[in-house]
């Protein structure tokens, strides 16, 4: 029996997002598919988000706006869920952007899926503050149906603008675990939650458009190690027969975290969870993504100490065109991993 469809209701939970609000909610806005609510929970901000949500919701009564005190994302989250009137839920971060196609082709992979999927995903790729393209920061797993194991090692899923997911296991699962703190891995909490009642399934396209800035929580290196620090001792104690991919597990959390450092210039910390990664598992270096990363660490702390870059030569190839997410969007190749 596959699922029908119907309202998809759209939650963007936001703080002191006036930067970024605007043109998220224009890319909610702009889906192909019908029909959408979008539910806008105003997490106690201080600036001009509200005034900018209401002012959108004037043009457009698709907008719902909700205001509450600063309880925190995954509070904001379960509020804009308990108030949603559609059978499926998408989460869209308040500075994230997404493919007008995006949700269409998630709800047409649900149904066309067996009752047993309860939530379809879909790869992201990393944007700036300008809203150029990352290409080193993107997603590309393929994993589907029960994907509990997968997800112990990695979150792959990579943020919460992804996945299109059934309300119904939402109320199962409980929602977004509002006692963890700091917040950083609620969403990857929930996902390992939802991967013990329901299949996965996905859509192999970049159709996310996450926002890597210096803002944005997952910057917050400290407290994303530690927030991940608390769902590993929450997996491991709830499924001990998954302790084999703890050496794993290791590399993937400080790679990532290396990740993030070397986006924000901090060659220090990205030097010291690259070594760390490296400890728990030495042939990972070999992998082409990841000698590639470590030659961009290592040529960056090179310029740091004075070490004089070469100039380019007649036969070097000329630096690529940047290339803004709308024009990712409009491309023949979405689908396609980027070179």
């Amino acid at each position: 029996m596959t699922f029908e469809g119907g309202l998809v209701s759209i939650v963007v939970p936001v703080y002191n997002g006036e930067r970024f609000v605007g043109p998220t909610l224009t890319s909610a806005l702009a889906q192909t598919y019908n029909p959408i609510e979008v539910i806008v929970v105003d997490d106690g901000s201080t600036d001009q988000t509200a005034s900018i949500v209401e002012a959108a919701a004037a043009r457009d009564n698709r907008i719902r706006l909700l205001r509450t005190r600063n309880f925190g994302a995954a509070a904001a989250r379960n509020l804009g869920i308990s108030e949603a009137r559609g059978k499926l839920i998408a989460l869209l971060d308040a500075d994230d952007l997404w493919h007008p196609e995006k949700i269409a082709r998630q709800v047409n992979v649900m149904q066309a899926s067996s009752a047993e999927v309860g939530l379809v995903y879909c790869w992201s790729i990393g944007i700036d503050e300008n809203d150029f393209v990352i290409p080193a920061a993107k997603t590309n797993s393929t994993a589907q149906g029960r994907v509990t194991a997968q997800l112990a090692k990695t979150n792959f899923l990579a943020n919460s603008s992804s996945p299109l997911i059934k309300r119904c296991y939402f109320d199962d699962v409980g929602g977004y675990d509002t006692g963890l703190v700091p917040s950083g891995a609620v969403d990857w909490k929930l996902y390992l939650a939802l991967s013990e009642i329901c299949e996965f399934a996905l859509v192999p396209e970049y159709l996310v458009g996450y926002r890597l800035w210096t803002g944005s929580m997952s910057r917050n290196i400290a407290a994303m190690a530690l927030s991940i620090e608390l769902v590993d001792y929450w997996l491991f104690k709830k499924w001990p027969d998954l302790r084999e991919l703890k050496r794993r597990k290791t590399w993937y959390n400080n790679f990532y975290f290396a990740r993030l450092a070397l986006a924000d210039n901090k060659l220090g910390t990205a030097l010291y969870y690259c070594a760390r990664a490296y400890r728990a598992r030495p042939a990972a270096l070999l992998e082409q993504s990841n000698f590639e990363f470590s030659i961009a660490l290592l040529t960056k702390m090179a310029r740091l100490v004075g070490v004089r870059r070469p100039r380019f030569t007649k036969r070097s190839s000329p630096p690529k065109p940047r290339v803004s997410f709308k024009e990712l969007c409009a491309a023949s190749t979405m689908g396609v991993p980027a070179e």
